[in-house]
């Protein structure tokens, strides 16, 4: 039902702490984890209508953690109640006015939950999709995600491919760390076969001296880029292992903001900025880093944070829809990793990677609250998870 005429009233807003558990551990170098502790955002109008955000903390990527998340947002959201905006705009310039504060600067994932609620339950009061309250055009292109092979010991290693394999995708990321990289890529391209183009991301692992000859021996066995091959605050280092006929490098904990794009730029540190939207301070946030790629001629990739539920997934998704320069796509694993989602619908990747932009207004899913309140944290547990 459309109601442009009328203002939306905020009745109330919750801050809810859940877990997601995994299907199996994943492992990168720097994490290994079988759970996700995640952050949501639920907004309820006065007439009933209910917006949801979620956001992944990462304490190794921006520094947050669910305990620094949930207090931000208790700032974030004193005097919400009984709020009213009269435009899909009004809410977009409270976005920006938030994303301009030392806590919205400071806490970039918990504005993401934040962000995303409020845009959620806009698209359903005004009946616009996530796009339409971007003032972005849906592309209506076929959506392709990448795998993404976790860093994983021989038969574990195995066991995910064997699952992965009849997927038939065509880009995987492979994990890797500073022990024997190369061996270890050549080990899951022989399972995965010579058609599939390959990426690595050594989450920040190697050091300079390493990295140079890894570099070489990543472009002999013909991979693609390196994803964040130096520590996230080494962007000199990085600088230098940008030489001609080596992989290209791709950077994501050095970059959260478009001033980081501009930091990169001006160095020559990388030639592509992995966009996460929980980590760039929500789907706003995204658009400023593409947008300040794009004028320093940086590609971008979408990425994601392990644990994602369907409500990120689907933000990412309308993401990728309404901006038509990805080189890679990243996300939208659903089931494939996650026990349970949060969503009464599964969105997930199928074969090939293919993945249908979620209809319907706001993000187009519909929560499960029964699911959410299953995997709901106290806050004692939420701390100590």
């Amino acid at each position: 039902m459309i109601k442009i005429q009328n203002d939306l009233k905020i009745k109330s807003v919750s801050i809810v702490p859940y877990r997601l558990d995994f299907r199996m551990n994943v492992v990168h170098s720097l994490a290994s984890r079988s759970s996700t502790v995640n952050i949501c955002v639920i907004i309820e109008s006065e007439d009933g209508l209910k917006g949801y955000g979620e956001c992944v903390p990462r304490s190794y990527v921006t520094g947050e953690t669910p305990k620094s998340v949930m207090k931000s947002l208790e700032n974030m959201i004193t005097g919400f109640a009984a709020r009213s905006f009269d435009s899909p705009g009004h809410i977009i310039d409270m976005i920006k006015n938030l994303r301009g504060t030392e806590e919205g600067i400071d806490n970039p994932a918990a504005l993401c939950a934040l962000e995303l609620a409020l845009l959620d339950l806009g698209g359903k009061y005004w009946n616009n999709t996530i796009i339409e309250m971007l003032g972005l055009t849906n592309s209506n292109r076929s959506l392709t995600y990448s795998l993404v092979v976790p860093l994983l010991p021989g038969k574990a290693l195995e066991k995910f491919l064997d699952y992965a394999l009849p997927y038939e995708l065509k880009h995987a990321k492979i994990k890797v760390d500073a022990d024997n990289p190369r061996k270890h890529v050549l080990n899951v391209k022989s399972l995965l076969g010579d058609d599939v183009e390959i990426r690595v991301d050594a989450n920040c692992s190697w050091s300079r001296t390493d990295a140079k000859r890894f570099m070489r021996e990543m472009a002999e066995i013909g991979v693609v880029s390196v994803e964040q091959p130096l520590p996230a605050n080494d962007l000199e280092g990085t600088a230098r292992l940008r030489t001609a006929n080596m992989p290209l490098i791709i950077l994501d904990e050095a970059v959260w903001t478009e001033n980081d794009v501009k930091r990169i730029a001006d160095i020559g540190a990388g030639d592509v900025i992995n966009v996460r939207i929980s980590k760039c301070g929500g789907l706003l946030g995204a658009l400023k880093v593409v947008e300040a790629a794009s004028e320093h001629d940086i590609e971008i990739q979408l990425g994601s944070h392990v644990g994602e539920s369907c409500i990120l997934s689907a933000a990412g998704a309308h993401l990728a829809s309404g901006v038509s320069g990805f080189r890679w796509l990243e996300g939208c694993f659903g089931t494939h990793l996650l026990s349970s989602d949060l969503c009464e619908e599964t969105y997930r990747f199928e074969h090939g990677g293919s993945f249908n932009l979620p209809e319907g207004p706001g993000l187009g899913v519909a929560v499960s609250e029964s699911q959410l309140e299953n995997n709901r944290l106290i806050f004692n547990e939420m701390v100590n998870a």
